[in-house]
């Protein structure tokens, strides 16, 4: 089980603002270098960017070049602190979270920056000059003389990169989720509620010049994460979850959870309530990080333990369940 229950939220905000604080600084500092080499850096993207044999490129917009300077050191900057990000993001979560959701989101800490780096190198050495040569062939082809704006064309290249980021960490949210059991069909809109509205509203904030070009970046990238995550979206849950409710005297809607152990080895009728069966629950704990699983979607009012007689997990359990709104009892 987490073992930062019983941490108020207080101290956990505080520590996201202090980590998020020090990302900012650090992130800030380290694009400095970045700015003043930027010339240099973007002169070779653009050497390796220009689709002519001869010169082609232009800049109209000279009052977007200093613009496009602070944007591309940024990125740059971004990128060289992906290893402090992991860190970071690593020791915020890593009190919180299950035994298999520690080694999935370790993995996914170390796979997301190293699969974001190879994207973008393909994308900007190899997928877009490609592109840009096609497109300039078939404009020669029909007898255009070719005139590009080199910042159109930085710019365009900074977008698909940028979309990449975010496309990659939120699959990579997804397929974390998938894997360690926390999405399936049961949930799945709950999390794409989430990880879908901040990718649009990153893409519309991004892109709010050109609200057209946000809009159908947010659509490719929510299509390109569903895709991703769709054999863990339409997965069945490993439990059904039913719970029973009831009014109380306030005409209020009290939900309550049953749960069975079994552990306690005595002939009982069964439960006539909805309930979910979870075998040696207070041993076994894989089954414990699914009950937390379960807990933090489905929010009961009650949680009752039936048949369990492991004094040790109850008291555990009435631990952790103290930092929410439910309460427990055991039969």
């Amino acid at each position: 089980m987490g073992t930062d229950s019983n941490i108020r939220l207080q101290s956990h905000t505080e520590e996201l603002f202090a980590r998020c604080g020090l990302l900012i600084f650090t992130w800030i500092i380290v694009s400095i270098p970045w700015l003043i080499n930027i010339d240099s850096v973007l002169e070779y993207l653009i050497i390796k960017l220009d689709p002519c044999e001869i010169e082609c490129l232009n800049l109209y917009q000279p009052e977007k070049w200093s613009e496009l300077r602070w944007l591309s050191s940024a990125i740059l900057g971004f990128a060289t602190i992906m290893p402090l990000m992991s860190q970071q993001f690593w020791s915020f979560a890593k009190p919180g979270l299950t035994n298999s959701e520690r080694r999935l989101f370790k993995t996914t800490i170390i796979m997301a920056p190293l699969i974001f780096l190879l994207a973008s190198y393909l994308t900007l050495f190899i997928a877009l000059p490609k592109l840009f040569y096609i497109g300039h062939s078939i404009q020669s082809d029909y007898g255009f003389v070719a005139k590009y704006d080199v910042i159109n064309l930085i710019s365009f290249s900074t977008g698909i990169i940028w979309m990449q980021i975010i496309v990659i960490f939120s699959t990579s949210v997804m397929v974390s989720s998938g894997l360690t059991g926390n999405l399936d069909s049961s949930n799945a809109n709950w999390w794409r509620l989430r990880v879908y509205g901040i990718v649009t509203m990153l893409l519309l904030l991004s892109f709010y010049e050109r609200t057209t070009n946000g809009l159908l970046m947010a659509l490719v990238s929510i299509l390109l994460i569903e895709i991703m995550s769709r054999p863990w979206t339409i997965k069945m849950p490993k439990y059904q979850i039913e719970m029973e409710r009831k009014f109380d005297s306030h005409g209020e809607i009290i939900t309550s959870l049953h749960i069975i152990c079994g552990c306690q080895e005595q002939n009982t009728s069964p439960l006539n309530k909805p309930n979910i069966v979870m075998e040696d629950i207070c041993t076994n704990e894989n089954i414990q990080d699914d009950l937390l699983r379960i807990l933090m979607f489905n929010r009961p009012d009650n949680i009752t333990v039936h048949r369990c007689n492991n004094q040790q997990f109850v008291q555990q359990f009435e631990s952790l369940v103290s930092s929410t709104k439910s309460k427990i009892f055991v039969k």
